[in-house]
């Protein structure tokens, strides 16, 4: 966590010199998980909700572009059952995210309130994991990084000279393998993340 507030003072510090427009933004997040094998005897374990939360920083390629970037904490999990359900395993998962997205604005729609389409990617370095129960011993570890596809949009109200207030959606669908190594006869065990954000914030 002493890392997390100190990578936030440092992106604050950068984001000042450059001028960036920095924020904080709040998300409550549904994740969800792809887990499959090669005989197709495994399948994803429902959902779980919990909260994100991170500094962003944009900056303006024009009027209506902005690259967008950050530091965001975003927890995560890798949860699959047997197609049987003889085994049910979660883990728990926490990375930082660097996203690289590009912000599309429109027009004003009403006084001082533009919509926004987000596309990109991103970078998030895993920071902590571990097995919802001792027992649990399918996945021996994890990869330590993962590359999401980011798509999504929403509204941004300026409430003032220097305040801008937002709120949005996006939809993250994580490229690699959470699994770095399975225990034996799981070898082929792959899980890939899914995450549905409802994103909050505000920006000075």
């Amino acid at each position: 966590m002493k890392q997390f507030i100190f990578s936030l003072l440092l992106l604050a510090s950068i984001g000042s010199l450059a001028q960036i427009k920095l924020g904080l933004k709040l998300a409550p997040i549904v994740t969800a998980n792809r887990a499959k094998n090669d005989a197709q005897t495994v399948e994803n374990d429902g959902t779980k909700m919990k909260f994100s939360v991170g500094l962003i920083a944009d900056q303006a390629l024009s009027d209506t572009y902005y690259l967008s970037t950050g530091l965001v904490y975003l927890p995560k999990r890798a949860a699959f059952r047997s197609a049987d359900n003889t085994l049910e395993e979660e883990y728990k998962l926490q990375y930082l995210q660097i996203p690289a997205t590009l912000k599309l604005f429109t027009n004003e729609m009403a006084p001082d309130l533009k919509a926004f389409l987000l596309i990109g990617s991103g970078l998030e370095i895993k920071v902590f994991d571990e097995a919802g129960d001792p027992s649990y011993d399918t996945v021996e570890s994890f990869t330590p990084i993962d590359i999401p596809v980011i798509l999504g949009g929403g509204v941004e109200f300026r409430a003032g000279i220097n305040t801008t207030l937002f709120g949005g959606f996006s939809y993250q669908r994580g490229l690699v393998n959470t699994v770095n190594e399975a225990a034996a006869g799981n070898e082929d065990l792959q899980i890939l993340n899914t995450i549905f954000s409802i994103d909050f914030g505000v920006k000075f």
